[in-house]
C-alpha cells in the first residue's frame, strides 16, 4: 500500500504541474454553465435565425425550456468533455515511456500492478471530481431557472454516465499497456467507440453495447429505457480489461 500511495501521489502530482487537472476542470466547468444557458437562449437564439422559416417549425423549434433540455445538454456536453479527457489523458503512460521515467521507478522496486492500479486510480479520481464537479454546477443553475421536482430519474442517469465513464479510462489503461502511441491509443479507443455505435443499428445488439448509456438521458423525461444489459456489459467488460492490463503490462519491454 506504501508503493500504491506514493505513486498515487506522484501522479496527482504529475497532472498539476502540467497543468492538465486545471485545464480538465475548467473544460468540465464551462459545459456546466452553457448546459443550462443554451437551454434558456435556444428558443431565441431559433426565433432570430428562423426568420424565413416556416412559421409552425419556428414556434415548436422554440419551445419553451425546460429543466429537461438543461438536462440533455448536459449530457450531451458531458460527451464533449469526455472526449477532451481522452485526448488529454491519453501520454499518461507513454510520456513516461518515452522519458524513462517509468523505468526508474520499477528498478527501485516499483510493483507494475501498483503502477496500473496507481494511473487507473488517479484518472478514476480526476473523472470523478470533474464529472460530478461539472454535475453540481449545472444542477445548481437549472434549479436556479427550473423546477426540477418533476423531473425524474436524474440521480440514476447521473450514476450511469458516469460509470460510462470509468469505462473508457479502463479501455485507456489497457491499450497503454500494449501501445506505446498516444495517438494509438486514441484511435483504437475511437474505433471501440464506432463500432459499437456501428452495431447498435443491429436491432438485436443494440441492447447490450456500451454506447447505450450515451443515450441514458432519456430516464430524465420519464421516458422508459432499458440500460442494465449494456450496464451489466461495461462493467464486466471494464474490470476484465482493468485485470488483463497486468499480465500485458508484466510482459511489456520498456
Amino acid at each position: 500500500m506504501r508503493q500504491l500511495r506514493a505513486f498515487f501521489k506522484k501522479e496527482l502530482t504529475e497532472q498539476i504541474r502540467s497543468y492538465r487537472l486545471y485545464i480538465l476542470g475548467a473544460v468540465f466547468l464551462f459545459f456546466a454553465i452553457m448546459s443550462p444557458a443554451t437551454a434558456k437562449l435556444m428558443p431565441k437564439i431559433i426565433e432570430a435565425f428562423s426568420e424565413q422559416q416556416d412559421a409552425a417549425f419556428v414556434i415548436s423549434a422554440a419551445k419553451d425550456p425546460t429543466a429537461v433540455d438543461s438536462f440533455d445538454q448536459f449530457f450531451k456536453n458531458t460527451s464533449t468533455a469526455l472526449i477532451v479527457f481522452i485526448i488529454m489523458q491519453a501520454g499518461i503512460f507513454t510520456k513516461e515511456y518515452s522519458s524513462g521515467t517509468l523505468l526508474l521507478s520499477l528498478t527501485r522496486g516499483m510493483e507494475r500492478r501498483r503502477v496500473i492500479a496507481a494511473k487507473w486510480l488517479t484518472l478514476a479520481g480526476i473523472w470523478t471530481v470533474c464529472y460530478f464537479m461539472s454535475f453540481g454546477v449545472c444542477y445548481g443553475y437549472t434549479v436556479y431557472f427550473w423546477d426540477v421536482s418533476a423531473v425524474p430519474n436524474v440521480t440514476e442517469a447521473t450514476v450511469v454516465w458516469w460509470i460510462y465513464g470509468l469505462w473508457y479510462i479502463s479501455i485507456l489503461t489497457f491499450f497503454s499497456t500494449l501501445i506505446n502511441s498516444a495517438t494509438g491509443i486514441i484511435a483504437c479507443i475511437g474505433a471501440i467507440f464506432l463500432s459499437s455505435d456501428l452495431l447498435g443499428m443491429i436491432p438485436k445488439l443494440e441492447k447490450i453495447l456500451p454506447t447505450r448509456l450515451s443515450g441514458v438521458s432519456v430516464l430524465t423525461h420519464g421516458e422508459s429505457f432499458e440500460y442494465m444489459p449494456a450496464l451489466i456489459v461495461v462493467i464486466v467488460s471494464g474490470v476484465m480489461m482493468l485485470l488483463l492490463s497486468v499480465p500485458v503490462f508484466n510482459k511489456k519491454q520498456i
